[in-house]
């Protein structure tokens, strides 16, 4: 009798499953409307966990596609009758739309909400990759980000403006130590392209025009004779790994490659500005008698490890060095080919210190790299001038915005002093309140992305700031 009642027991529990499976309101019912009535919540930053809900979703997360503010957000989760996401970055129009697809790929619900979501963006300093030991210690080593993969110091950075045909995101970087180094953003890795044993010190480098080759500056000591290579050059053809004399001439620092092909670089005598002379096409070049731009001893600067940064529009180049605390502009001369002495934008040659302001009101300390930002209020105002310059200050551990108008202001770093008289320190979070770097040097900036890098020279590792 027993073993009766429990076969009953059983086959009726089988029944009943197999009638709540056929009416279970969690799976997507193809003679029933899709049905969308709210979502929640209706405000908040990146990564706020969204519920959308209504009825007949399904379970099938890979058929179900949710756009907010117009970045795709991936679906985690889904009862039927509530979906789960997270808000994406940059939703900033705050549309909520939902796609859901049926068995054979076919749009079966296509909803857009009436009422947005109203986005908070929130920019954060993070840290991309940094590996320390207990001891505060670290070593260059080639490795994935997850794994073993450090690069402590990262004295000039460049993003790669010609992403691979796998959609790779490359970083360069170089530093006095131990070589040129790229690090894959997608894949997260990083290796050595080749070793410092060539070239005496390369303080920065730039891409050509057309994206193809990279030119490295080099200190090579031999100050104002042409008897060593002071630039290099590496192709994208071999993968940026070869190195290879592009110019005899003066110790350099910094060089600047436009569309027409010439060549401008720094050198250490009077910070003088000059450039390349073409013998012929033949590499490497011998600069026997390379044109002077100008001197920065002209205006009250002198010799200095000059940086020169090249406007998108190559109208002028932006030029700076760590022995002095200004930024200056170069206008470009259509008549002479040449750049003309500059005058300061912002800081001072002759002053050094820490204050927003605008033109020689601001002070620097040591301005160390530099990048040109495209300001999409400036685009959407109609202005004339488009580019923000943001730039390092390794002294003062900070990050700076610099308006064409000449208004310094500071965007990271230098956080919350009070609490323990300090300026430096490692700490991710907001960028003036909560987030501190120690000697931050090279910067970078992915456009697509809106995310600069930075090489936080005393934290042995690379951060990042971004408007998420």
């Amino acid at each position: 009798m027993n073993k009766h009642l429990i076969y009953m027991l059983a086959l009726c529990s089988i029944s009943l499953v197999g009638c709540k499976d056929e009416n279970d309101p969690s799976e997507f019912d193809p003679s029933q409307p899709v049905v969308f009535t709210d979502f929640t919540p209706k405000e908040g930053p990146v990564r706020t966990r969204m519920y959308i809900m209504g009825s007949n979703f399904g379970k099938d997360l890979s058929k179900i596609h949710i756009n907010i503010g117009g970045q795709e957000a991936m679906t985690i989760g889904s009862d039927g009758k509530k979906l789960y996401c997270m808000v994406p970055k940059r939703a900033y129009d705050g549309n909520v739309s939902v796609r859901i697809d049926g068995k054979n790929g076919e749009t079966i619900a296509d909803y857009t909400f009436e009422e947005s979501f109203n986005y908070e963006a929130r920019t954060v300093v993070g840290t991309l990759l940094r590996k320390v030991d207990e001891d505060g210690n670290s070593a260059f080593q080639d490795g994935s980000f997850d794994g073993e993969g450090s690069c402590p110091s990262n004295d000039w950075m460049v993003f790669d403006p010609k992403p691979s045909e796998n959609g790779d995101q490359i970083l360069f970087s170089s530093n006095y130590y131990d070589g040129f180094r790229e690090l894959n953003l997608t894949q997260r890795y990083v290796k050595r392209l080749f070793p410092r044993t060539q070239y005496a010190k390369m303080v920065s480098f730039t891409f050509t025009a057309d994206g193809d080759t990279l030119l490295f500056p080099d200190d090579n000591g031999h100050g104002a004779d042409n008897t060593a290579p002071n630039i290099y050059y590496a192709l994208r053809s071999e993968q940026f790994r070869k190195i290879r004399a592009y110019n005899y001439g003066y110790c350099s620092y910094g060089c600047i490659s436009m569309k027409d092909g010439s060549v401008f670089y720094s050198s250490w005598n009077d910070g003088a500005i000059y450039k390349m002379q073409r013998a012929n096409e033949i590499l490497p070049n011998i600069d026997i008698n390379p044109i002077k731009c100008f001197t920065l001893t002209a205006i009250g600067g002198g010799s200095a490890h000059t940086r020169l940064l090249l406007h998108p529009s190559e109208k002028y180049m932006y030029v700076f060095a760590p022995q002095r605390g200004a930024i200056m502009r170069s206008d470009y001369n259509e008549k002479t080919k040449l750049f003309d002495t500059p005058r300061v934008i912002a800081g001072s040659l002759s002053s050094k210190g820490c204050a927003e302001g605008v033109g020689n009101v601001a002070r620097f300390e040591e301005p160390w790299a530099g990048i040109f930002v495209k300001n999409r209020e400036y685009e959407e105002a109609g202005k004339k001038e488009l580019y923000d310059f943001y730039f390092s200050d390794d002294v003062n551990h900070c990050i700076w915005k610099l308006t064409p108008e000449g208004v310094a202001s500071m965007v990271a770093g230098r956080s919350n002093y009070n609490a323990d008289k300090k300026y430096t320190g490692y700490v991710d979070g907001a960028p003036l309140t909560e987030a501190r770097f120690n000697r931050p040097t090279s910067l970078a900036y992915d456009a697509e992305q809106e995310i600069f890098y930075i090489g936080d020279i005393n934290n042995k590792g690379i951060r990042y700031l971004t408007t998420e």
